[in-house]
């Protein structure tokens, strides 16, 4: 059994290293972020150490500067949040990224793709994806709260790990349902052990977090980071 403790506000695995607050990539990709918000989530991810801030291109440059020197990473949100972009345009989004300072990249798959199940066009958009980004860790954002049932989760799923993502991902935290526990177990099964699993949209409580891990998530995408570590009242609703 998994068992939480508080110590100097941090929360900690019971005989494990890692803490809660790695598994947390501090969340803002609003379209309307100003500096001050920015610079806002920042000073939270140094504080308490996260995983990574999460944040819309615009932003790479400068957030990867202010994190230089941390142990916080600077994922960066590619074709978001309708993944409806060419591959070419992932691709040129990824690689600037990734020169502007972005260490993961969580891309957005293409839902009506999915729908048609136009498994060549997926495969080789994954292909291409995985090949311009390799030394980067990449996740695949497959909004499962539009998907069509498990078929359709385990389907992309399937692809997303047999690609050599890092990472697959719930959820843009847009839509009208976020990560819930069947998705994750149903991920987790599908990927056996080949990629590593994001929950996001709707984690907002240090409940749903645990929820989350114990059903197999690596990683939380979240803008209640510190409401998690706190054990307070959640105020974000991504």
């Amino acid at each position: 059994m998994v068992i939480f403790f508080v110590k100097n506000v941090k929360l900690y695995w019971k005989d494990m290293e890692t803490k809660i607050n790695k598994y947390i990539d501090h969340t803002i990709v609003s379209r309307d972020a100003t500096k001050a918000q920015i610079n806002k989530v920042i000073g939270e991810a140094k504080e308490y150490d996260f995983a990574t801030v999460c944040i819309t291109p615009t932003w790479t440059k400068y957030v990867s500067s202010q994190l230089e020197g941390t142990t916080v990473g600077t994922t960066v949100v590619i074709g978001f949040p309708f993944g409806t972009s060419s591959t070419a345009t992932k691709v040129f989004e990824a690689k600037e990224a990734i020169q502007n300072g972005a260490t993961e990249l969580d891309f957005v798959v293409n839902i009506g793709m999915v729908h048609d199940r136009e498994t060549d066009y997926l495969v080789k958009e994954l292909a291409e994806l995985r090949a311009a980004t390799v030394g980067t860790v990449i996740k695949m954002i497959i909004e499962t709260g539009e998907l069509n049932g498990s078929e359709e989760i385990a389907y992309i799923t399937e692809l997303t790990a047999a690609a050599g993502f890092d990472f697959v991902k719930t959820s843009t935290g847009i839509a009208t349902t976020g990560a819930t526990l069947e998705d994750v177990k149903l991920m987790k099964e599908t990927i056996n052990g080949r990629s590593k699993i994001k929950a996001s949209g709707g984690v907002r409580t240090l409940t749903d977090a645990k929820a989350m891990i114990e059903a197999g998530a690596d990683r939380i995408g979240t803008s209640n980071g510190i409401s998690i570590i706190e054990g307070t009242v959640a105020t974000e609703e991504y």
